[in-house]
């Protein structure tokens, strides 16, 4: 699945691309780590400003090869 475009997406589409992509089940999971972020944040919470319009996803992915 393509990540959806901020422009052409709302919240709550870029919400389920994100659960989906990392199996992400936060807040739910109690820091599972399945997701396997930097910092052991859940992939909600790291792609927070894809989530909410601030930065396309692929800006925000490329932190984690940093």
């Amino acid at each position: 699945m393509i990540a959806p475009q901020i422009a052409y997406s709302d919240r709550e589409e870029r919400i389920a691309f994100v659960r989906e992509r990392y199996r992400c089940k936060a807040p739910a999971c109690g820091g599972c780590g399945c997701c396997r972020m930097p910092g052991g944040q859940p992939a909600i919470q790291f792609f927070d400003d894809y989530i909410e319009g601030r930065k396309e996803f692929a800006a925000v992915a490329a932190r984690l090869w940093q």
